[in-house]
């Protein structure tokens, strides 16, 4: 458990920052908004169906609003009764003029086919401003060469990058639309090492080698 606050703690203050850093350029937007995205049914979610584990389709319909628009967000009390009692709660500072304070949950009990070992959502008043997770053990990554990861470029789409390195082993984001910064990783070494990818709204603006242990 202790794993899982280092890691995210460690990734979602950069996150949330470029997120406000956009919000600011951005405010004066006309934003399209998900209608009713906070009036989804836990019903919804796979995991709340089957009382199972929660599976990469369910991440994938966590709906994120902005830290200038949590409400566009899903209701905290929508994921939590889909996705059960949390393996551990921490608080999360959003950086910005105004400091904001955000809930942190992280989910243990992921599907073996999803290849994660934790999900994690962020809140803010209420509604879902960020979510992401965590990679499984080394013995369930898929390494990535580095010829692909030479395919992917500064302005590729998320998409294009998903169609060349296919799904992340870890990722995290935060915002939705032009508002959004996400963050993918992707395991390149048997001794850790890995490609960190970073988007600003929906292109890739910088590759960055790390480790993860």
């Amino acid at each position: 458990m202790g794993e899982i606050h280092v890691k995210k703690i460690i990734l979602i203050p950069t996150i949330l920052l470029l997120s406000m850093t956009l919000a600011a350029c951005g405010q004066s937007k006309t934003q399209s908004q998900t209608a009713s995205s906070s009036q989804k049914s836990s019903s919804s979610f796979r995991v709340a169906n089957n009382g199972s584990a929660i599976t990469h389709d369910d991440y994938e319909k966590i709906q994120t609003g902005n830290v200038t628009g949590p409400k566009d967000g899903d209701a905290q009390s929508t994921i939590l009764k889909a996705f059960g009692k949390p393996d551990s709660k921490s608080q999360v500072t959003v950086n910005s003029t105004n400091k904001k304070a955000a809930v942190q949950y992280a989910w243990k009990n992921v599907s073996d086919h999803f290849k994660a070992s934790a999900v994690t959502v962020e809140f803010l008043n209420g509604h879902a401003i960020g979510k992401g997770y965590i990679e499984a053990g080394i013995h369930q990554r898929r390494y990535i060469s580095t010829a692909s990861i030479n395919q992917v470029h500064k302005g590729n789409t998320y998409p294009q990058v998903l169609n060349v390195l296919g799904t992340p082993d870890a990722e995290s984001v935060t915002g939705s639309g032009d508002l959004s910064a996400r963050n993918l990783t992707y395991a390149t070494g048997k001794d850790g090492r890995s490609i960190s990818l970073m988007f600003a709204g929906d292109k890739l603006t910088s590759k960055t080698a790390t480790v993860v242990k």
